[in-house]
Parts: structure tokens; C-alpha cells; sequence
């Protein structure tokens, strides 16, 4: 049993050294007319990214008309020269949060922009060789309740979408 497993390991030593050196591909010798060779030497980086996204935003009803901030951030930004990582937002519901058919109106500013209700905007924008981003997302009510016509929640959620362009 032992000469069966000495034999197996002395194959399986002379087969990976023969894979090692099948590998070379140019071969310098005292009768080579160029006495130098060369090899590329390549590493292949990956895409990767890190995009954070607030959890949520909650407005309280205390007289405060202050706006919510929350910001979106992008780190750690690994994409191909020429391309760009964008964020793009949308809202389920128009800008209004709903309970059935009743609902409060809110707005939401980006870069100093107000979003329009049906389309979906890009809010954050990294160029390659920009290692991150960031932007504030203000969150604006006076929670006008004339057309909230039920107690409960009143709720929208907002879609983040992230893309190489």
C-alpha cells in the first residue's frame, strides 16, 4: 500500500513540475542572437462600489417647518475610464405620501433642484477615477392635511436605482 501511494505522489510531483515548466513561453540560450526577452505582467480590477441610502424619513407634526436631511453616498468607486456611476431616484407615489385615496403633498430637493412628480431624476453622479460622492436630499412638507382624509399613515417610498453609464 505504501509503494502504491509513494508511486501516485512521485507522479503527481513529476506532472506539476512539468505543468510549471511547460509554461515558459520564450527561451533565452548562450546561442540566442537577443540576449534579453520580456513579459507582460497584468492585474484585472473589478468593478466595485458602495452606495448608501437614507433609511427614512419621518415627519412629526410638532409646527416645525424645517426641512429632513438625508444624504446619499457613494465610496469606494472602482469603474471603467470614461464611464460614470449614477444614482437615480423615483418616487412611487408622485411625491405625495398616500393612505388609500388621501394624501399629503411633500417635496424633494436634490443639487438644488425640486424633483417634478412623474419622472425619475439621476441625483448623484461619479465620474471614473473619482473615488466617491455625495449628495443632500431635502425632504420639505408643511403637511397640509386637506386632502389626508383618514388617520394612519400616510406613506411614499422612493426608488434608488444605481447605474454605469
Amino acid at each position: 500500500m505504501k509503494k502504491i501511494l509513494l508511486n501516485i505522489a512521485a507522479a503527481l510531483l513529476i506532472f506539476t513540475t512539468a505543468s510549471f515548466t511547460s509554461s515558459a513561453e520564450e527561451a533565452i540560450d548562450q546561442d540566442s542572437l537577443n540576449k534579453s526577452g520580456s513579459m507582460n505582467i497584468s492585474y484585472d480590477e473589478e468593478i466595485s462600489y458602495m452606495v448608501t441610502i437614507p433609511a427614512g424619513v419621518t415627519f412629526v407634526n410638532d409646527g416645525d417647518k424645517e426641512p429632513i436631511e438625508r444624504g446619499v453616498q457613494a465610496s469606494n468607486v472602482r469603474i471603467k475610464e470614461g464611464t460614470s456611476l449614477v444614482v437615480n431616484v423615483a418616487s412611487l407615489n408622485d411625491f405625495k405620501m398616500k393612505n388609500n385615496d388621501g394624501y399629503i403633498d411633500y417635496s424633494l430637493n436634490a443639487n438644488g433642484k425640486t424633483l417634478e412628480a412623474g419622472s425619475s431624476y439621476d441625483i448623484l453622479v461619479v465620474n471614473a477615477g473619482e473615488n466617491s460622492g455625495w449628495v443632500i436630499l431635502r425632504f420639505i412638507s408643511d403637511l397640509d392635511k386637506t386632502n389626508a382624509l383618514y388617520a394612519g399613515t400616510y406613506s411614499d417610498t422612493l426608488t434608488f436605482t444605481v447605474y454605469i453609464s
